[in-house]
Order: C-alpha cells, then sequence, then structure tokens
C-alpha cells in the first residue's frame, strides 16, 4: 500500500512539475470520504441555512445555523491545507477556488483564494452592510428576545444575515467571475476532494477541459469528468498533498 501511495504522489507531482499554470479546485471540507455535497443539500443545514427560511422564519435560522457556524469556525488547520499553501507559495499552483466555507485556506496562509460560497466567519446588516464577528452575533442573539441578531449602529436596528452565500440565492457573482477566468487560464486544473455534483461548480472542469487543458482528479467518489481527466488518483487528498508538497516545495 505504501508503495502504491508513493507512486500517486510521484505521479501527481511529475504532473504538476510540467504545469505553469496550475489551478486548484477543492470541495466543501478536505479529506471527505462520503457524499457531503448531496449530504450537505438534504441535511438540516440544506433545510435550514436558505435565504427563505432567514427571510420568513429568521428565529428559527438563527436557532440553527449560527452554531453549525461557530462548529465551522472552530475547525483546525489541517496537513492538507498547509500542503496546499506550500505549494501555492512556491510557485506550483497559481489559484485555489474552493467550495469550502470554514476558510481554513486562507488560514493556512494561501494568498489566491476564490471562495465562491464565501464563508461563514461574519455575518452582516442588511441596511448598513457592518460586518459582524460570530462572537458578537452570538451575544446579540443571546440578548434579543425573538432570537433575531440586528445592527447596532445608532439609528439602523436593521436584521443581520451570513455574509456567506444561502442555499437558494446565487454565489458570490465576482468569485464565480474570477473562478471561470482561471479556469479557462489554466493548464493544469487540479480538482480536490469534490464529487462535482452541485452546479455552477460542477460544470467548472469543462472550461479547461474544452481549451486543451488538462484534468486531474483526486479523491474517493468517482466525478463525471473521470473518463476525461489526465489523471485521476481515488485516495481523499490529505493523503497525497502532503507528499506531493515534500518533493516539490520542501
Amino acid at each position: 500500500m505504501a508503495d502504491a501511495l508513493d507512486e500517486d504522489i510521484q505521479r501527481l507531482a511529475d504532473l504538476l512539475g510540467q504545469s505553469e499554470r496550475c489551478v486548484a479546485l477543492t470541495g466543501v471540507r478536505l479529506g471527505a470520504t462520503e457524499d457531503t455535497e448531496a449530504k450537505a443539500a438534504g441535511s438540516a443545514w440544506g433545510e435550514f441555512a436558505s435565504l427563505e427560511v432567514l427571510l420568513t422564519e429568521p428565529a428559527r435560522f438563527w436557532e440553527n445555523w449560527l452554531p453549525r457556524a461557530l462548529e465551522a469556525s472552530k475547525r483546525e488547520v489541517t496537513d492538507a491545507h498547509l500542503a496546499l499553501a506550500r505549494l501555492e507559495a512556491a510557485g506550483v499552483i497559481k489559484a485555489i477556488i474552493t467550495q469550502a466555507v470554514d476558510h481554513l485556506h486562507g488560514k493556512a496562509g494561501e494568498g489566491d483564494l476564490i471562495e465562491v460560497h464565501a464563508n461563514v466567519l461574519s455575518c452582516r446588516c442588511t441596511r448598513c452592510d457592518d460586518v459582524y464577528a460570530l462572537s458578537e452575533v452570538q451575544a446579540l442573539v443571546d440578548a434579543a428576545d425573538d432570537g433575531v441578531p440586528r445592527c447596532t449602529r445608532d439609528g439602523c436596528g436593521y436584521p443581520l444575515r451570513p455574509t456567506g452565500t444561502l442555499w437558494g440565492e446565487p454565489l458570490v457573482e465576482q468569485a464565480i467571475i474570477r473562478a471561470w477566468d482561471m479556469a479557462a487560464w489554466s493548464d493544469l486544473f487540479l480538482v480536490l476532494d469534490t464529487q462535482l455534483r452541485t452546479d455552477p461548480m460542477a460544470m467548472l472542469p469543462s472550461v479547461p477541459l474544452k481549451r486543451g487543458s488538462k484534468v486531474a482528479i483526486v479523491g474517493t467518489t468517482r466525478t463525471h469528468y473521470d473518463r476525461y481527466a489526465k489523471l485521476v488518483i481515488p485516495r481523499p487528498a490529505p493523503e497525497v498533498l502532503p507528499g506531493v508538497a515534500a518533493l516539490l516545495a520542501p
């Protein structure tokens, strides 16, 4: 097994070494070994973390969304995140597009990071756009009679909302535009731990493929792009990335 893993690491390192413009796409969580995208859509998170619930049942929304956001904010950077950051710092990977909302890529030090869902680390006023940290939001929820956090600016008092994207609303427009531009610019598009089940991100690998660029896929779940990929490694990305970083960005 160790020999097979070493071989996979070397194959990916070789492919990255031949690339001049590698762009990576990561899923909702590095190391996920199950269909996390489909599960999210059908879970309590998918049911409650929606624009409709925020507008029609705000107390119910905050009761369910805030604890999950706080949990995500407490996640720690992994060796896989650090390996990606090292590869980017070394110029091996030029940019990282992510579907994750925990901002662990940013915490790991990755510079050119495109968060297509933004993240769950803050909320903002729907009127004056003042930004609040999750700890402030928790205090406002605890103090509110109806469980709904509101802006504390004098004369405002409008309800807050998460800064990131909710179910039922478009992804961050500028992030999506840049993700498409970077995918088109890449000569190697590296897909890490995403099942590519949710549009529009599910279509993103088609952009470099149509331009004749290579696609490499690392992850335990098959995707409909596997047949077109130059390299497919059916392992969780955290098993592979640290070894690749050790070879290319020691």
